[in-house]
């Protein structure tokens, strides 16, 4: 059953392309760390589902090696472009982008062993959620694995509080859920991974204290900027106000006295059937090595011992 594509509601301004750039640099670390512990080897083939401009195409590559193949699927086309741009500078010669929609990418079925997709569901609303992860699942073979990497607000918060934190942070939610989006889609990626037939799912919500100079620090400041037409013609602020609140926050975050407690980044995965068994009654994943991996990955535990995550 084919499903309604969703317009992507950041839309695709240069302004919007150089926030996406820098929030992959942001999230890089994080993704590395993902990858370090999933069964992702050399030869494999792997697609990441909304790549935008860069994605984590640059690390599967390495992941893969030369005789593996990545595949970034993005239906904005100036991002696709943007993408094929930074892959051919950076001679990733194992990487092609394709322009499609996400919800049905006319990629072969059963075909790659890892998909995966970051800050793609928080745009959507539930149908299409569940039709991208549709797509997703349909792709990989048995015994491949599906990985999520998704934001939940629920710890986003500024100290001291601000006026200019409430009214934007604020605004931005109406706004943003106003159009399709969550930004507490985080916790439900177990649900999700349940109803598209995943297995051995795994979960793991990462945060961190956004620091002075980090993208992070100032991202509720550039989505804002990326959706201010928007949020102008919504009616809900004058665009004077707007400017006054944004000076005004970006002058508190500027602060080294401000703390600023990031979104969750919540991750979760699993995988289709023929690799990895279910969990047994205790909740202790079974199984060989890449289904120890899996959870690892998801968890921050190796099966044989613990590791505190730095």
């Amino acid at each position: 059953m084919s499903h309604p594509s969703a317009p992507y509601v950041l839309g695709g301004t240069p302004t919007e392309q150089e926030r996406l750039m820098a929030q992959a640099r942001g999230l890089e670390d994080h993704a590395r760390w993902m990858l370090d512990r999933i069964p992702v080897s050399a030869g494999q083939r792997a697609a990441d589902f909304g790549c935008g401009p860069i994605g984590i195409m640059r690390l599967l590559s390495e992941r893969v090696g030369p005789d593996g193949a990545v595949i970034g699927v993005e239906r904005e086309a100036r991002f696709a472009e943007m993408a094929r741009a930074e892959l051919s500078r950076l001679g990733l010669r194992n990487v092609e982008v394709v322009n499609a929609d996400g919800l049905n990418t006319g990629l072969p079925k059963a075909s790659y062993d890892f998909v995966h997709e970051r800050l793609v569901l928080i745009n959507l609303p539930a149908d299409a959620q569940r039709g991208l992860l549709a797509e997703m699942f349909s792709l990989l073979k048995p015994g491949g694995t599906i990985a999520l990497q998704e934001f939940d607000a629920i710890s986003n918060l500024c100290y001291p509080d601000h006026p200019s934190w409430k009214r934007l942070a604020a605004l931005w939610n109406e706004v943003f859920h106003g159009v399709g989006g969550n930004e507490f889609v985080g916790r439900s990626l177990v649900s999700l991974l349940r109803a598209a037939g995943a297995e051995s799912i795994q979960m793991k919500a990462h945060v961190e204290i956004a620091q002075i100079g980090q993208y992070r620090r100032t991202h509720l400041l550039s989505l804002i900027e990326s959706m201010r037409e928007t949020i102008l013609a919504s009616g809900r602020i004058t665009q004077t106000e707007l400017r006054d609140h944004m000076t005004a926050l970006s002058a508190h975050l500027a602060d080294p006295a401000t703390t600023l407690i990031d979104k969750l980044l919540v991750r979760g995965g699993g995988g289709t059937p023929g690799l990895y068994p279910p969990p047994s009654p205790g909740g202790v994943v079974g199984g060989g090595a890449a289904t120890q991996k899996l959870a690892a990955a998801m968890t921050g535990f190796t099966p044989s011992r613990a590791t505190a995550e730095k």
